[in-house]
């Protein structure tokens, strides 16, 4: 929602409304059409919260309102995208004996003692 009503309508459309003492919530995506299936609709006496899941994609989404003023009401939105991950095969690498057992580096200078970190207390100088 814009404040001044200067950005793009929402894709989304909730209706809200009360049968036999119930809310009842629907919500249509306004670009083409499809209606999201609405469940765990609750209310608290202050606020409504429910979940939608588009179909067509499997996101879900927690909603979350309440009144704040006559024409305005406080609106959160929380999703969970699903995604189809796949692992990538798996070839078994076979390792010579010196990759196995790798000694010290060609080159390589010695480590320094682990006491000796090179690194004095408190923060650096600033000049």
């Amino acid at each position: 929602m814009c404040p001044d009503d200067s950005c793009e309508p929402p894709r989304t459309q909730y209706t809200i409304s009360v049968i036999d003492e119930q809310f009842r919530v629907t919500g249509l995506d306004s670009v083409d059409g499809e209606e999201f299936m609405i469940y765990d609709v609750g209310y608290d006496g202050e606020s409504i919260r429910f979940v939608s899941l588009m179909p067509s994609t499997g996101r879900t989404g927690r909603n979350w309102m309440r009144i704040v003023d006559k024409d305005k009401v406080e609106y959160r939105f929380t999703f969970t995208e699903r995604e189809l991950w796949v692992r990538k095969p798996f070839i078994p690498k076979l390792l010579s004996s010196t990759e196995a057992e790798p000694s010290a580096t060609p080159n390589a200078s010695p480590a320094a003692p682990i006491g000796n970190s090179g690194i004095t207390e408190g923060p650096p100088s600033v000049i």
